[in-house]
């Protein structure tokens, strides 16, 4: 196998993006994000592909991050992912990684997909999905990302409707979350669109409403309204500087925040550190005070 430089957009199946797949932390489905980056429309086969670790855990990464890292490693290689045949009946189940390699020295990973992921990433011709890496690597749940990833796979659409239980499989929500839509609703659905159209450079568009079966109105199903042409509209209309900016800042204020959770240290935001006011206004610190704010009334 030989060694490939990386790319920016991030492409695979769609029914890779719409599988069951039980995630721990942010960090996971970054990494397999990072990695599907590496390859390019012209590979023919899977390589090993270099990630720098400073572009997982951005610059200035401690021993402790090191060790984090290997974790979130550990915990890819031991996940197994289920992949829904069109019929929603039958499933192929696959492991994520081949295998990994630290190099401290270069401050490198060597990694690659388990061969078996090839149809859901090389000479993808339809029923496939990509989107910016940037804009993936700034979303700042793992159930943004996901849904994220979700509604993109259905470009081709301007509504989606979901099954309550299909949402709950393919955004692993808790048993806590399941069993209270307006739980649900609240830490789930409405913070992702938060976090996913309110902002800028934001490619994706959309809203949703609950779907209710039954004289009690039980919730069962969920729409998605999809605006293709508004997100379209919203971006071109933004200076291409100014997207870039705000990209950087969602990046630069994740990472900081995290390091200093993972250090366990409490964050002392500067007030005149561009991107701790990002943090404050839209990023981590503003979506933990809102879980705070809810302490008792939403489940962890």
């Amino acid at each position: 196998m030989g060694i490939k430089k990386q790319n920016k957009i991030v492409k695979k199946s769609n029914a890779l993006i719409r599988c069951q797949w039980e995630i721990e932390s942010l960090w996971e489905p970054r990494l397999v994000a990072i990695l599907a980056s590496k390859v390019t429309v012209d590979d023919e086969d899977f390589y090993v592909y270099e990630i720098p670790i400073s572009e997982i855990l951005g610059l200035g990464y401690s021993g402790r991050d090191s060790a984090e890292l290997s974790n979130v490693v550990d915990r890819v290689m031991s996940r197994v992912i289920t992949v829904y045949d069109g019929d929603g009946r039958g499933w192929t189940k696959y492991n994520v990684f081949s295998r990994c390699r630290y190099k401290p020295r270069k401050g490198l990973l060597e990694l690659g997909f388990h061969p078996d992921l090839k149809p859901h990433y090389l000479n993808l011709k339809e029923k496939f999905t990509q989107y910016s890496l940037s804009e993936f690597m700034s979303l700042p749940s793992t159930y943004s990302q996901r849904l994220y990833e979700i509604l993109k796979s259905w470009d081709d659409r301007t509504e989606v409707e979901l099954s309550l239980e299909e949402l709950f499989e393919m955004l692993d929500v808790p048993e806590s979350l399941r069993l209270n839509f307006a739980f649900f609703r609240r830490r789930v659905l409405e913070q992702a669109k938060k976090d996913i159209v309110d902002r800028a450079g934001s490619t994706l568009f959309f809203d949703w409403e609950p779907l209710k079966k039954g004289r009690a109105g039980k919730v069962v199903a969920v729409r998605f309204v999809l605006d293709w042409k508004k997100a379209q509209e919203m971006t071109k209309n933004q200076p291409t500087d100014e997207v870039f900016i705000t990209t950087t800042l969602q990046r630069e204020s994740n990472r900081c925040f995290e390091s200093k959770q993972r250090a366990g240290k409490r964050c002392a935001p500067k007030p005149k550190a561009a991107r701790c006011k990002f943090c404050l206004e839209r990023g981590r610190m503003y979506a933990q005070k809102i879980v705070d704010e809810n302490q008792g009334k939403l489940p962890l």
